[in-house]
């Protein structure tokens, strides 16, 4: 990995799962051309992945924010692109997120043409905020969880009606 390119994903290498991240290059040679992608393996052990063709600007930098995709998985501006396009690298697969307590991890690359791994980060997506708790639900048929932000105090009842 070459030790002047540098990515950041901003505001950090942790965040809520919805919360958008902001993925930065810098240290690149002016208008050079470079590959980034966005891989994942769910629960099962499927590995979902996400490539994208950039051009760096004259300083030498790449903001997902401001620049377009030229190539890839997607084309265009596209800030959260490398994440929603993402697409499992076996055929008929969904992703599987069973456990709510472990992060969702999606390590982010910079590649040169021939394939040369330029810089990478690791972004993890927490499903639940701090503070919120997850209380199993299993009632008759319905099975669930429910998730209570914290500080909140409330007595829930569920009314279910089947009809004929």
């Amino acid at each position: 990995m070459s030790n002047k390119v540098r990515l950041r994903l901003l505001p950090g290498a942790s965040c809520l799962f919805d919360e958008p991240v902001q993925v930065k290059v810098a240290g690149l040679r002016p208008k050079q051309v470079v590959t980034m992608r966005a891989t994942s393996t769910d629960e099962k052990g499927v590995v979902f992945s996400s490539t994208a063709t950039y051009r760096a600007n004259n300083s030498g930098d790449i903001d997902l924010i401001r620049d377009a995709s030229l190539s890839g998985s997607y084309v265009g501006v596209e800030p959260m692109g490398l994440l929603w396009s993402m697409r499992p690298n076996v055929l008929h697969k969904r992703f599987q997120k069973t456990n709510s307590l472990n992060p969702y991890v999606v390590k982010f690359s910079v590649h040169e043409d021939e394939g040369k791994m330029l810089a990478e980060a690791t972004n993890q997506r927490y499903l639940m905020g701090d503070g919120v708790s997850r209380v199993p639900v299993k009632e008759g048929n319905i099975r669930g969880v429910l998730f209570t932000p914290p500080g909140l105090c409330l007595s829930l009842y569920l009314f279910v009606e089947f009809t004929e």
